[in-house]
């Protein structure tokens, strides 16, 4: 299966064994893991156990934290 990613500006295309896959595998496809990132479909924030089918377009999001109040 394939699946376009938005990540950092740049538009990936990755293929997985099997007609869908886990969030989290994604993520680690990309070397990230879910505390550092995050996954969305449409204005939807993914789960890292939800699946992803083939054809879908996702972005992923880099979590930012820093600084205090």
């Amino acid at each position: 299966m394939r699946v376009r990613v938005s990540y950092r500006g740049q538009s990936l295309e990755l293929e997985f064994e099997g007609d869908r896959v886990r969030v989290k595998d994604l993520l680690r496809s990309l070397g990230l893991s879910r505390e550092y990132a995050f996954v969305v479909k449409g204005d939807e924030i993914l789960d890292e156990r939800d699946f992803i089918k083939d054809g879908e377009s996702l972005r992923v999001i880099n979590a930012i934290s820093g600084g205090y109040i």
